[in-house]
């Protein structure tokens, strides 16, 4: 039996709030307009780090790893 996956954006929407993480932007769930929680909670993140953004309602996330400023 095969693990289930968690549920993610689809690539534009997931494109859409890496680009409002990566420029400071107020963030929102494009699917549901809930809350996101980011992990790491600082800004702006360590540069190679990963960076998971969540939504605290309908769980969906987005993971991208941070560049080199």
């Amino acid at each position: 039996m095969r693990k289930p996956r968690p549920n993610t954006y689809n690539p534009a929407q997931a494109l859409h709030l890496i680009a409002a993480d990566r420029t400071g932007l107020p963030l929102s769930c494009p699917s549901c307009e809930g809350q996101i929680d980011r992990d790491p909670a600082g800004s702006p993140p360590q540069p190679h780090s990963h960076v998971t953004l969540k939504c605290t309602s309908c769980g969906r996330l987005a993971r991208y790893i941070a560049g080199v400023n």
